[in-house]
């Protein structure tokens, strides 16, 4: 069985996140996708947006089960659970979790190429490679050069970092919420559910409405 991971803030989840999903998915063609929305992301400032409201908008990701390579997807609120008991959310807790869960399973970590440009800085990065074989998808165009170099440090055997073919969507979560915030029309980068979600509890509608920062968790030191 495979099981692919696929973690993030999601405030909001836009489509460059599910085109994203959908290339990890069809590098590896797993059993199961499981899509883990932030509680407390330890490298980021903490979301402004209630976690109800940003696992809600992540239904937006059931609209890719059942494609080919996509046969089974869940949401699952574990990470958020985890902050509201105050525990750290890092990612290679929800691996060992996920392990456990499924202890027959082969884990993959879908990861945009910005996180594994910096990925030495992940708490117990080492162990995340023991566990997951990374599957990196592009977030800039043109950046393959960049990419392969970051992962040839990380992994000179070149088994434990596959590289997700993608049409790259250059859009941000971040630069979505100013946009909104500026009253700048963004319904092209987001899914129906999500913009449902978004007019019905006034999300990003004011330059306030912004992350809340918090002690870094992420890094070792």
């Amino acid at each position: 069985m495979k099981v692919l991971l696929y973690g993030g803030t999601f405030d909001p989840p836009h489509n460059g996140h599910l085109n994203n999903l959908r290339a990890a998915a069809e590098r590896v063609r797993p059993d199961l996708v499981v899509v883990m929305p932030a509680g407390v992301p330890p490298h980021k400032a903490a979301s402004a947006t209630p976690a109800a409201l940003r696992l809600e908008m992540c239904r937006c990701f059931y609209a890719l089960e059942g494609l080919p390579d996509i046969p089974r997807l869940t949401v699952s609120d574990w990470e958020m659970g985890q902050a509201a008991a105050g525990q750290r959310n890092y990612t290679v807790l929800t691996l060992e979790m996920l392990a456990r869960t499924y202890p027959e399973a082969r884990l993959y970590l879908a990861v945009g190429s910005d996180m594994l440009e910096s990925f030495r800085a992940w708490h117990r990065w080492q162990d995340i490679l023991r566990l997951a074989q990374l599957v990196v998808v592009s977030r800039e165009i043109g950046d393959d050069c960049v990419l392969h170099s970051a992962a040839r440090s990380l992994d000179p055997s070149g088994s434990r970092i596959l590289m997700a073919q993608v049409e790259a969507l250059p859009m941000a979560s971040r630069d979505i919420r100013r946009r909104l915030a500026a009253g700048e029309d963004c319904d092209a980068a987001l899914p129906e559910e999500v913009r449902q979600v978004i007019r019905r509890e006034g999300l990003y509608t004011a330059p306030g409405h912004e992350a809340i920062p918090h002690p870094c968790q992420h890094p070792e030191s």
